[in-house]
């Protein structure tokens, strides 16, 4: 290495070898969101074998314990944030933190609150996307990031955002 020059390593500029996409869905909803789902769905299914290669849908449960640390839920929450925190992004308000009371308990624990649906986009197994989410308070919905795919447009890469700055 020469003196005086940092060695920043190459960015990856190949085009991926697979996008594949996964829809989290709440597994009660209410008849809204339930067509909701479909019309997802839908479009995944036009998309897939095209714009991605393959879809699938999981389910999750509304809220989780935020102390449990073992929960897949919680688990994918935090894949999630990190996205969100090095793409310049947040997650709130989809996913919220609350206070709830336990009946069978008579005990209060903060609990994660997952959105009723969520859409994550993976190349080559890295998570690249995820919706909805929010980026200088402009929240970016589902249909959003289809569009976007549908359009070609590639989802912005962890570590590319761009902040401008008024003088």
């Amino acid at each position: 290495m020469v003196e005086g020059y940092v060695q920043v390593p190459m960015l990856n500029t190949e085009c991926p070898q697979t996008r594949r996409a996964e829809l989290f869905v709440r597994e009660s909803l209410p008849t809204p969101s339930e067509q909701r789902r479909g019309a997802v769905e839908n479009r995944l299914q036009e998309l897939e074998g095209g714009a991605i290669d393959t879809f699938e849908t999981t389910t999750w449960e509304k809220r989780v314990p935020v102390a449990d640390e073992e929960c897949t839920e919680r688990g994918r929450y935090e894949e999630f944030r990190d996205w969100a925190a090095e793409a310049g992004a947040t997650l709130a308000p989809f996913f919220d933190t609350r206070l709830c009371y336990s009946w069978a308990t008579g005990e209060k624990r903060r609990e994660l609150v997952m959105p009723a649906l969520c859409l994550a986009i993976y190349e080559d197994d890295e998570l690249v996307q995820v919706a909805p989410f929010a980026r200088g308070g402009t929240p970016h919905s589902i249909e959003e990031c289809l569009d976007d795919i549908e359009a070609g447009r590639a989802p912005t890469p962890a570590g590319t955002v761009t902040v401008s700055t008024a003088d």
